[in-house]
């Protein structure tokens, strides 16, 4: 079981500083808060994309970024997934070749494996020669999804990745992905300011406000299941 720690001090603007810490183990945490509260900044802290003015981010104990001691991990060096809101799928690239863009430096029996592994698990195995251009938006994310799960990441960081999505489509996507973590036991990081899927995806939730955590716990107990949003 994967432990994800962040101490995060990071100064935005002259009128806004993120200021949090929290730690997460396996599963579903959902970062919850208004549009401008910091979660994104959050998780591009945790990524590498951001860098702390101060403080510590670690996995397992092992620092990805400590300022006392001037630790930096490069990004790409920190085995973390990060599904954007966007996607970034590559439009010229069909569902294999994007899938398996960043194992590059695995062998071709390791890529083909490993491919046809996260393919078959998130139900997208038979779209493998399509372009992202020709697919659905759930099959976009499900091919975004096997990108970031099939490096075997150490966390996997979700900016709302399913907000374009019908409901039924997303509670199928979230079934997959908890399937999957069963086996990996990964902490995942889920960016939302719906309290809907707020509700309906975390097992703990931690509350931002203006660049601070205000609350954790359990969405039932935090969240009003009558605020729909």
């Amino acid at each position: 079981m994967n432990i994800l720690k962040a101490e995060i001090r990071l100064r935005l603007s002259s009128s806004f500083q993120l200021d949090c810490r929290f730690e997460v183990s396996s599963g579903f945490t959902v970062l919850f808060g208004p549009s401008g509260a910091g979660k994104t900044s959050v998780l591009d802290c945790i990524a590498g994309l951001k860098t702390p003015h101060a403080g510590l981010i670690s996995i397992n104990g092992t620092p990805l970024f400590a300022s006392e001691k001037s630790i930096y991990v490069q990004p790409s060096q920190r085995r973390l997934a990060y599904v954007f809101q966007n996607l970034a799928l590559f439009p010229h690239l069909n569902v294999r070749d994007n899938v398996t863009y960043g194992l590059q430096r695995e062998t071709v029996e390791s890529r083909d494996l490993r491919c046809n592994r996260i393919l078959y698990q998130l139900g997208i195995d038979h779209l493998s020669l399509r372009l992202p251009g020709d697919l659905s938006g759930g099959e976009r994310q499900r091919v975004a999804l096997a990108r970031s799960l099939v490096t075997d990441p150490q966390a996997l960081l979700l900016d709302e990745p399913l907000a374009a999505l019908d409901r039924p489509t997303r509670v199928k996507i979230v079934d997959d992905l908890r399937s999957w973590n069963a086996i990996h036991q990964v902490p995942i990081v889920y960016v939302t300011h719906s309290v809907r899927e707020a509700l309906a995806l975390g097992e703990r939730v931690l509350i931002m406000q203006r660049g601070q955590i205000v609350a954790a716990g359990a969405p039932a107990e935090l969240l009003d299941p009558e605020d729909w949003d």
